[in-house]
């Protein structure tokens, strides 16, 4: 049944999804009222209302759903211009930014207007919040020297290294500053119709992906320790890596998104929670360079540490295009990843779909548990579905122990998958593979359904990888491969125009 449900509440907007109304939008625009006046025609299933007034009531209705929201209190409104910010695009803005973030009392608003702000990084504070006008952009330096490093750790008085500040691949490093900071703060939000652009390019961050600069590259937003932050509606573009970060966070909300980067720029993620809970991403349209959503937990020197997991992700009406994978867990996942719910996402030429990658020596508590994948369209997606336990990238998974095929003894480096359910999904034009597993054959995948999957392909695929580890060869149009599973359940498996056998399973135990 649809159910009409509240997002997020700012000062002068509000953002609502309709629950269970289909995958992503409906086929026609649907009529949305505040207070029975007509004031959005929409198809999407999450939508904002804006230009409302603070600590406001209002009655959004949507055909026979109804819902009363009263929007936030806000004490004070800032403008940056009286702090001395140009808007030209020229004009270097960064001061009179940052003093007007700065300058914010608890429960005020910075409140951005329409131009251009050019800007070197900023760094945001609690319980206040920002709004980006429609037109108004935020554009980042193109000068490298013009973003500062974060160390990768901090000491305490005794000179004990213990809090993480820079972050680079699921290690502590020393990072350039994302252009929008969220240091240990609580009561944040981020909102409006603007744009948040890093102008990286192929000439300034893009050109050394895997090289150091001072330190490692920034993101656009990256957040550390913090509680209770919501983005909503802004456009975040040009990512110098990852475009949106939060790491050692809970209560996060991203609503209502775009999150875009060039399809060949490298590790320009949409959107990567790090050992964070409680974590709401709704109605967010992707299309980047590298994974869409990649859900991680750190490496194992993080896990040494303190384990902290990632745990209650909610994935919702979403669209992801282009980029390496929809949506994905791991490879940097040493903490566990623990009860995420995918539902009602559309998948649109993602080399794949649904991906879990780990390997030996990412720990005992590289542990994944409890991912609910259910009502989802794929759309020219390269593997629709891909556990890879042998995951290979970067020069320490390079290594005869990560590509051994055969047995090796369970010991503290060694990873957990379980507890997988995949349901109602529909996928068609797929190239590459619709389902290819391997489990490790001395810690098989405990527990994978397989419930009303719907496998079509592309009859003109060409041969590509399903998935990235050694001998892997390219293959075209395979049904699918499962290896290495314990408690296979199958239901309603539909799969049509593969070459060769439907479905190969080498050391497997079905349910029946």
């Amino acid at each position: 049944m649809t159910r009409l449900c509240c997002l997020a509440v700012l000062p002068t907007a509000l953002c609502l999804e309709l629950d269970e109304a289909g995958i992503f939008a409906a086929d026609a625009a649907r009529d949305i009222f505040v207070n029975e006046r007509l004031a959005l025609q929409t198809d999407r299933n999450v939508f904002s209302l804006y230009d409302l007034k603070p600590d406001s009531v209002y009655e959004v209705r949507v055909g026979s759903e109804r819902l009363v929201v009263r929007t936030a209190a806000c004490k004070a409104v800032l403008d940056p211009r009286a702090f001395g910010a140009k808007g030209d695009g020229i004009s270097d803005d960064t001061s009179a930014l940052q003093a007007a973030l700065s300058a914010c009392p608890p429960g005020g608003l910075v409140r951005i207007s329409a131009g251009q702000y050019l800007t070197a990084p900023l760094f945001l504070k609690s319980d206040i919040a920002v709004e980006l006008g429609e037109g108004a952009e935020l554009l980042g330096h193109r000068e490298i020297s013009r973003w500062p490093v974060l160390p990768g750790l901090l000491p305490d008085s005794d000179g004990v290294d213990r809090t993480c500040l820079g972050s680079w691949e699921g290690e502590a490093e020393p990072c350039h500053a994302a252009l929008l900071n969220f240091l240990f703060v609580h009561n944040v939000q981020l909102y409006g119709r603007g744009v948040v652009d890093g102008q990286a390019g192929f000439d300034t961050w893009w050109a050394r992906p895997k090289a150091r600069f001072t330190g490692w590259r920034p993101r656009l937003v990256f957040m550390v320790e913090c509680e209770q932050v919501i983005l909503q509606g802004i456009t975040l573009k040009n990512s110098p890596s990852w475009t949106v970060h939060p790491l050692f966070s809970r209560g996060l909300t991203f609503a209502d998104l775009s999150i875009e980067a060039p399809s060949d720029s490298p590790n320009t993620d949409g959107l990567n929670p790090e050992s964070s809970t409680d974590i709401v991403i709704s109605g967010v349209d992707f299309s980047v360079g590298d994974d869409c959503i990649a859900l991680k937990s750190g490496k194992i020197s993080m896990a040494r540490r303190n384990v902290r997991p990632t745990r209650r992700v909610r994935i919702s009406n979403c669209r992801m295009k282009d980029g390496h994978g929809a949506v994905v867990i791991g490879s940097e996942m040493a903490c566990g990843i623990y009860d995420v719910t995918v539902q009602n996402c559309l998948f649109i030429n993602t080399d794949r779909g649904i991906r879990l990658k780990t390997r030996r020596g990412r720990g005992r508590d590289a542990v994944v548990r409890g991912l609910d994948c259910r009502h989802l369209r794929m759309e020219g997606v390269g593997t629709a579905f891909v556990i890879n336990s042998f995951y290979w990238c970067d020069p320490d998974g390079k290594t005869d122990c990560v590509a051994d095929r055969n047995p090796r003894p369970v010991d503290d480096g060694t990873p957990s998958i379980g507890d997988i359910h995949l349901s109602h999904i529909d996928a068609k034009g797929v190239r590459h593979a619709g389902l290819y597993v391997l489990g490790l054959p001395e810690q098989p995948v405990e527990g994978l359904t397989l419930d009303h999957i719907r496998l079509r392909f592309d009859r003109d695929a060409q041969p590509g990888e399903p998935d990235m580890a050694a001998s892997i060869a390219p293959v075209a149009r395979l049904g699918g491969l499962i290896a290495n599973v314990k408690n296979l359940y199958t239901h309603m498996l539909d799969i049509e125009g593969q070459k060769g056998e439907t479905l190969t399973l080498e050391n497997v135990t079905c349910l029946t």
